[in-house]
């Protein structure tokens, strides 16, 4: 569980404290995943997603890529386009 209760700083004025709340959270997150228990790879998901009958097999697959090219930073399976609205045939 994550607790913040320090005064968020914006870059500028007016803007949304929620960003800053909600980017603290993930580093805070993150940092326990990647730096306090050593994980080497972690997936996300929101609450509210759907995933597909592929999902562990693209990041299986991805997590190849990972480990191979450099270059690549993060891996993500969210596809605007995939809703039932624009996809002809949803399977």
């Amino acid at each position: 569980q994550h607790v913040d209760l320090e005064p968020v700083r914006t870059e500028r004025p007016g803007e949304k404290v929620a960003y800053y709340k909600i980017a603290n959270h993930y580093k805070w997150a993150l940092d326990e995943l990647f730096i306090k228990h050593d994980f080497r790879r972690v997936i996300i998901l929101e609450d509210d997603m759907e995933i597909a009958p592929d999902f562990f097999d693209y990041f299986e697959a991805a997590a190849k890529l990972l480990d191979t090219d450099k270059t690549i930073m993060a891996v993500s399976s969210w596809n605007g386009n995939g809703q039932k609205q624009f996809v002809y045939d949803p399977s």
